[in-house]
């Protein structure tokens, strides 16, 4: 299905009256982005209303520095920082013309405690967040070819077995208290010292916040599935 374009908003950011409104619904907020943003993003960027949801799940679990991984346009960060100013959300994108038009976004809607890095897994600086967001990240390596955004970036199953090592290693060396928001699954696998405190359903999906409870688990992890989150020993067999 082919979204409609909305209404372009005014040329001069100055003229509105404040950022607010264009975080209130999905066609509001698209219109910042150009048209060729505007049509898949009910495909790939994070809904509005699930944005604001996660964002506020983020902050009353204490996190306060959130790198969202895979940020794409920017569509979640940026409904995050202005829906919870008391964070300070990163946004890692692979690529660059996206990290172009997120930046772009982030100016006209005026807000400070968003940014934009261009880069992958392998180049975040884990270690400075305590929360992070994962809309099903890693996925698009999995899709057929015409099912993917564009081929811009790296693609495979070599990549996606890199990314989801590199993501489970993080969470594993997070430090207590770390939390972890996730849209349709993280891609990734989540380890066992992290408990599952919320589960929300959010459009066809499920929106999830994980928090790291212990400091060292026994290596064996959960599996987001639809709506069930299955075990795995540190063999990769369900248990």
């Amino acid at each position: 299905m082919v979204a409609r374009d909305p209404e372009p908003m005014p040329a001069d950011p100055t003229a509105l009256p404040t950022p607010m409104p264009y975080l209130e619904d999905d066609l509001a907020f698209d219109a910042i982005y150009p048209p060729e943003i505007r049509r898949v993003s009910s495909r790939f960027w994070t809904p509005v209303a699930t944005a604001r949801r996660g964002a506020e799940l983020l902050s009353e679990a204490g996190a306060r520095a959130v790198l969202d991984v895979g940020s794409g346009a920017g569509k979640f960060a940026l409904v995050a920082g202005a829906r919870a100013p008391e964070l300070r959300v990163v946004g890692i994108e692979q690529r660059g013309h996206l990290v172009e038009v997120a930046e772009e976004a982030r100016r006209l809607l005026g807000l400070e405690n968003v940014r934009f890095v261009h880069g992958n897994v392998s180049d975040a600086a884990w270690s400075d967040y305590d929360g992070f967001y994962f809309y099903n990240s890693f996925a698009e390596s999995l899709f057929d070819p015409g099912d993917r955004l564009d081929d811009r970036a790296e693609l495979s199953m070599a990549r996606f077995a890199r990314d989801v090592q590199r993501a489970t290693a993080a969470m594993r060396a997070a430090p207590i208290g770390t939390a972890v928001v996730t849209f349709y699954g993280s891609s990734a696998r989540i380890p066992c010292s992290f408990e599952l405190v919320r589960q929300e359903a959010a459009g066809s999906g499920w929106l999830r916040l994980w928090i790291k409870e212990r400091g060292t688990d026994d290596g064996s992890f959960f599996v987001e599935d639809g709506e069930l989150n299955v075990r795995h020993d540190d063999r990769g067999q369900p248990v």
